[in-house]
C-alpha cells in the first residue's frame, strides 16, 4: 500500500515537472514567433505605405522579378542551423513574475516580483490587464536586463476580491522604446480589503 502511494507521488511530481517544462517551451516559442511576426510586419507596413514594390496594378498575383529558382541547396547544414538558432534566440523572451500577488488593499503595494532575467537581450515593460474588463491595471517603466521590481502599487484602486489577469511582457528597443516582441502569462491578483 505504501509503495503504491510513493509511486503515485513520484508520478504526480514527474507529471507536474513535465507540464511546467512544456509551458516554458511554449512561451519561448510563442515569443520567438511574435518577434519574428512583428519585425516582418513592420517591413511590410513601410513598403505598403510608400506604395512600394510588389503592389499589383491589376487583380491577381504579381511575382517579384528578383526571385530565382532554388532554396537552401548548397548551404552548409551546420551554418544554416546555427543561423536559424541565433535568430530564434534573439526573439526569445524569458518571463518571470509572481503569478498570485496579494495586496492588503486597493492602494497598497503588492509583491509582484517581476524579473527581467539576465538571459534576455532587451529591457522589458510589463502591463497587467484584467481578463474580465480588459482594463489595464498596471504598467511598469522599462526594466533593464538583470533587474527586478519586487513590489509595486496597481494603477487602479481595486475592491476586495480575486481578479484573473494577463501579464504582458514587452521586449523593447533600448534606444527607442519601441516593442520588439511580447509574451504573456495568466496571473491571479488578490486584494484582501
Amino acid at each position: 500500500m505504501n509503495q503504491t502511494k510513493n509511486k503515485q507521488k513520484r508520478k504526480n511530481k514527474s507529471t507536474g515537472a513535465l507540464k511546467a517544462a512544456a509551458l516554458v517551451v511554449t512561451v519561448l516559442i510563442t515569443a520567438g514567433i511574435a518577434v519574428t511576426v512583428l519585425r516582418g510586419g513592420q517591413g511590410q507596413r513601410a513598403e505598403a505605405s510608400t506604395g512600394g514594390v510588389g503592389r499589383p496594378e491589376s487583380p491577381g498575383i504579381v511575382y517579384d522579378s528578383g526571385a530565382v529558382v532554388g532554396g537552401w541547396e548548397g548551404t552548409d547544414e551546420e551554418e544554416l542551423v546555427a543561423s536559424l538558432n541565433e535568430k530564434v534566440e534573439e526573439g526569445m523572451i524569458n518571463i518571470s513574475m509572481n503569478t498570485a500577488p496579494t495586496f492588503e488593499n486597493g492602494t497598497a503595494e503588492g509583491a509582484l516580483m517581476i524579473v527581467n532575467e539576465a538571459v534576455n537581450r532587451y529591457p522589458q515593460i510589463v502591463e497587467i490587464v484584467r481578463s474580465d474588463t480588459k482594463e489595464r491595471i498596471y504598467r511598469s517603466g522599462a526594466i533593464p536586463v538583470g533587474s527586478k521590481i519586487e513590489k509595486a502599487k496597481l494603477a487602479v484602486d481595486l475592491d476586495a476580491g480575486t481578479y484573473d489577469c494577463t501579464a504582458l511582457f514587452y521586449s523593447v528597443d533600448p534606444e527607442t522604446g519601441n516593442p520588439l516582441g511580447c509574451a504573456g502569462a495568466a496571473i491571479r491578483i488578490t486584494v484582501l480589503s
